[in-house]
C-alpha cells in the first residue's frame, strides 16, 4: 500500500530547495513573461511548495512537481500580461559549444522550434525528467509528450543533418 501525503520534515524540505533552486530559477528566467520577475517567481514556487509540503506525495522527482508549479506561475503571469510566455536565449555559460562537426548552432535550431516543442526538449533532456514527469509538468499525456518529442527531435535532426533529410542513419 502506498502512502499519500507523506509529511516532509524541515531538513527534507531544505534539501529539496537547495538541490533544485537553480533549476527552478533557470526555468523561470526562460519562461517568465517579465524577465526581471523571474527571481520572484522562483521564490514563489518554493513558497507554494513549502506551504503544501504536508500534502506532498513522494512519487517521482520533486523537480517535476517544482517545475509544474513554476510552469503554472509563468502561465498565470503570462495571462495577466495578456501575452505568451517569453523564451530567452540560453546563457552562454550553459549553452552547448559550437563544434566543427555540426554545421549549425544548436541554440538557433532550438529557437526555430515551437514553444511547446522547445519546452518538451528542455524538460526531457536539460532537466533530465522522464517522459511521464515531463508530460505531467506540461499537463499532457505521455502519449502526447512522446509525439511532441519525436516531432521536435525530427526537426532538430533535419536542421543538424540536412543531407540525411531527417531520416535515421
Amino acid at each position: 500500500m502506498r502512502k499519500h501525503g507523506t509529511m516532509l520534515d524541515d531538513a527534507a524540505i531544505r534539501c529539496i530547495v537547495e538541490r533544485h533552486y537553480d533549476d527552478v530559477a533557470a526555468y523561470c528566467r526562460r519562461h517568465a513573461p517579465v524577465r526581471n520577475a523571474a527571481d520572484d517567481m522562483a521564490q514563489e514556487v518554493f513558497l507554494r511548495f513549502v506551504r503544501s509540503a504536508d500534502a506532498y506525495d513522494d512519487r517521482g522527482k520533486p523537480l517535476a512537481l517544482l517545475l509544474t508549479i513554476a510552469r503554472n506561475l509563468c502561465a498565470d503571469a503570462a495571462r495577466s500580461c495578456a501575452r505568451a510566455p517569453h523564451f530567452v536565449e540560453l546563457d552562454e555559460s550553459v549553452a552547448p559549444r559550437a563544434c566543427d562537426a555540426y554545421p549549425v548552432e544548436m541554440d538557433s535550431v532550438l529557437a526555430s522550434l515551437a514553444p511547446d516543442e522547445r519546452e518538451a526538449i528542455e524538460l526531457r533532456f536539460d532537466q533530465g525528467l522522464g517522459v511521464a514527469e515531463a508530460a505531467r509538468v506540461m499537463g499532457i499525456s505521455r502519449f502526447a509528450m512522446n509525439r511532441l518529442l519525436r516531432r521536435a527531435l525530427a526537426q532538430v535532426r533535419a536542421a543538424c543533418f540536412p543531407e540525411s533529410n531527417g531520416g535515421c542513419a
